[in-house]
């Protein structure tokens, strides 16, 4: 829409700006000139000029007001009329916009209730392919522990072997009766030890093999468990026309506001009293929790008549 039709609603008035009349201004004055003379009242005769004063200031406000309402009205009146005029006009488009927005909420809603469903599976997948990494990493596990038994059995069988061949070498070694025998001895307790020892970097060698085997079967199962769960944890997307924001709102159907403001007074902002009721409650001198009050004197002064003042 160009500039010069932004205007959509013809019409209007102009007025000009509110003032006082001076001769209104001078008879304020006046009055509040009589009132400032009157400092106490202990006398009938200074309640009486007392009344006096008020009288002619109560006259005063009341043509204030008068003149006020009278003044406002059309201006409420142009606004009301302006309210109707629009408001006619706009109802159709209302409605219009209510209609399609529940088209649309109903569309969102199934778009939720499809993303919830998605995200419910994702959620069981995810929990599959955890519960399949751990099953793998259990049963590297358990082959890990088989192996390493199998090389500790191996181990061990090895290490008797070599410690009955230095058993032998010793009992060769004591039998010994000449230096041939010796020697064979001596040969034998080298051998002895040198199969001690390939023994033991063998079993050192397969017990390191089997760890680095597990730690690699691992690792892997663990990437590719990871990669899964990474492919299968996208977010949901729903669908949405351009300049479309979807968020939940919470509806309020009913508010129980003394419940309410027992549970959670921060929430309530503005309690409005049955002040009338109040004051009778307190004049019949009941007395109510949460109410501090006292007594006064109310002194009324009806305002004199006096011309119709032009504001």
């Amino acid at each position: 829409m160009s500039e010069e039709n932004n205007q959509l609603v013809v019409g209007g008035f102009t007025f000009q700006p509110f003032a006082i009349k001076p001769e209104v201004l001078t008879m304020r004055d006046d009055a509040l000139s009589q009132s400032a003379l009157i400092g106490k009242v202990e006398t009938g005769k200074q309640n009486e000029q007392s009344a006096a004063a008020r009288k002619v200031i109560k006259g005063l406000l009341s043509l204030f007001e008068t003149q006020r309402k009278k003044l406002k009205e059309p201006i409420l009146e142009a606004g009301r009329q302006l309210d109707r005029v629009v408001d006619a006009e706009r109802d159709e488009l209302k409605r219009e916009d209510a209609r399609l927005e529940g088209l649309e909420k109903e569309f969102m809603r199934a778009q939720l209730r499809r993303r919830a469903e998605e995200e419910e599976l994702q959620r069981k997948e995810l929990a599959r392919i955890e519960a399949e990494k751990q099953a793998e990493l259990l049963r590297i596990a358990r082959e890990q522990a088989e192996a390493e038994r199998v090389a500790r059995e191996a181990a061990e069988a090895s290490q008797r072997a070599a410690r009955e061949a230095a058993e032998a070498a010793q009992r060769l070694a004591a039998e010994a009766t000449n230096k041939k025998q010796r020697e064979a001895a001596e040969k034998a307790r080298i051998e002895a030890e040198r199969q001690a020892e390939a023994s033991r970097a063998e079993a050192a060698r397969v017990a390191a093999e089997t760890a680095e085997r597990a730690r690699q079967q691992a690792q892997l199962a663990t990437e590719r468990a990871d990669q899964a769960a990474m492919l299968e944890s996208k977010p949901v997307e729903i669908s949405r026309a351009r300049g479309q924001s979807v968020c939940k709102v919470w509806i309020i159907d009913q508010i129980n506001d003394f419940q309410l403001m027992k549970a959670s007074p921060d929430l309530v902002r503005k309690i409005e009293w049955d002040l009338t009721g109040l004051k009778q409650a307190l004049a019949d001198g009941q007395k109510l929790p949460g109410v501090v009050a006292h007594e006064d004197i109310g002194v009324g002064n009806r305002g004199g008549k006096a011309a119709l003042i032009d504001v």
